[in-house]
C-alpha cells in the first residue's frame, strides 16, 4: 500500500515521539554524529585551503636561468627564441645585466651600505637572466633537463629552480598525507556513528515490542511499523547536521583572518558564506544519510515483519 500524505504525517509523528522517548540515547547518538560531520566539513575546508596554498605557490614558481657575464644580448635573444618555440613554455622574459642592476638598486634604495658597496665595485656585478614560466608545474623538471642538455647550456651559469620545486613537493606530500588521514578518521567515525545509531534504534525496537505486536494484530502495514524508526534515525542526522553548521560557521569566521594573513588570496569566511546553501545541503544530507542507513540496517536486522 502506497503511503498517503496523512499516513506519512502519522509516521513522522510517531518517529518524533520515539525520538523524545530516547532523549538520553539520542544525545549520545547525535554527539557521535556531530563529531563525525565536524571532521568531514573540516576535511572539506582543509582541502580548499591546501589547494589554494599549492596553487598560490605554483603561480610564483618559475625557472631563472642566469647567463654567464660574457653572453651578448644577441646570444640571449637566440636562446629566448629557441625556448619560446617549446610548447611547454608559457613565456620567457630576458632581464639584461643593466635591468637587473636597476631593479636591485630600487629594491635596496633605502640601504646605504648596499649602495656604497655598488659604488666601490665600480662595475655591474649582476648577471643577465632568463625568467621562464611553464604551463604546468609538472613540466619544470623536464624543462630544466632540456636546458642543461641543450646546445646553449655552455652559456648558462646556473639554474634557480630546485629549491622552489622541493618546497612545493613537500607541501603536496603533507597535504596528501593529511587528506588521507582525514578521510580515514571520517570513515572510522562514520562507522562508529552508524553502530551507535544502529544500537539506539535496536533498543527502541525492543522497548516497543508490545506496541509493534498490537500494530501487527490490527493489520498495520510494514510502512507504518518500520517508517517511524527510519524517521527517528533521520531526525538524529538532521539535528546533528544543524549543530555542526552552528559550530562550523562561527569557527570559520574566527579562523578566516588568520588564514588570510598567511594566504592573502584565501578568504574562508567569504568562500563559505557564498556556498552556505551547498554546505547546508551537504552537511544535512550526510547526517540524514548516516541516520537513515543505520536505521534501515537495524530495522532489517531486528524487526522481522
Amino acid at each position: 500500500m502506497k503511503p498517503t500524505k496523512k499516513n506519512l504525517m502519522r509516521v513522522i509523528e510517531v518517529g518524533w515521539i520515539n525520538f523524545k522517548r530516547n532523549s538520553w540515547l539520542a544525545f549520545g547518538t547525535i554527539g557521535i554524529m556531530v563529531l563525525t560531520l565536524l571532521i568531514f566539513v573540516g576535511l572539506v575546508a582543509f582541502n580548499i585551503v591546501s589547494r589554494t596554498t599549492i596553487a598560490s605557490l605554483e603561480e610564483k614558481v618559475d625557472i631563472t636561468a642566469y647567463l654567464k657575464t660574457n653572453v651578448s644580448d644577441d646570444q640571449a635573444s637566440e636562446i629566448v627564441n629557441e625556448l619560446e618555440n617549446l610548447p611547454e613554455i608559457s613565456y620567457v622574459n630576458y632581464v639584461s645585466r643593466e635591468e637587473a642592476l636597476e631593479e636591485f638598486k630600487k629594491r635596496h634604495a633605502d640601504e646605504e651600505l648596499v649602495q656604497q658597496a655598488l659604488l666601490e665595485l665600480g662595475e655591474n656585478p649582476l648577471q643577465a637572466s632568463l625568467e621562464i614560466k611553464a604551463g604546468e608545474t609538472a613540466q619544470y623538471a623536464s624543462l630544466v633537463s632540456f636546458i642543461e642538455k641543450s646546445d646553449f647550456s655552455n652559456l648558462i651559469d646556473k639554474i634557480d629552480f630546485y629549491e622552489n620545486s622541493t618546497v612545493i613537493s613537500r607541501i603536496q606530500k603533507i597535504s596528501s598525507g593529511l587528506r588521507v588521514g582525514g578521510i580515514l578518521v571520517t570513515l572510522i567515525l562514520s562507522l562508529i556513528a552508524v553502530l551507535v545509531t544502529f544500537n539506539t534504534i535496536r533498543l527502541t525496537i525492543y522497548s516497543q515490542k508490545q506496541e509493534i505486536e498490537i500494530m501487527r494484530l490490527v493489520g498495520a502495514s510494514n510502512w507504518h511499523i518500520r517508517g517511524p524508526f527510519v524517521v527517528e534515525g533521520a531526525l538524529y542526522g538532521i539535528i546533528a547536521g544543524l549543530a555542526v553548521l552552528i559550530i562550523f560557521y562561527p569557527m570559520v569566521y574566527l579562523v578566516s583572518p588568520r588564514v588570510q594573513s598567511f594566504i592573502p588570496s584565501m578568504d574562508l569566511a567569504n568562500y563559505f558564506s557564498n556556498f552556505f546553501g551547498q554546505m547546508g545541503l551537504l552537511v544535512l544530507g550526510s547526517g540524514i544519510a548516516l541516520g537513515v542507513v543505520s536505521s534501515v540496517i537495524a530495522v532489517r536486522r531486528y524487526l522481522k515483519i
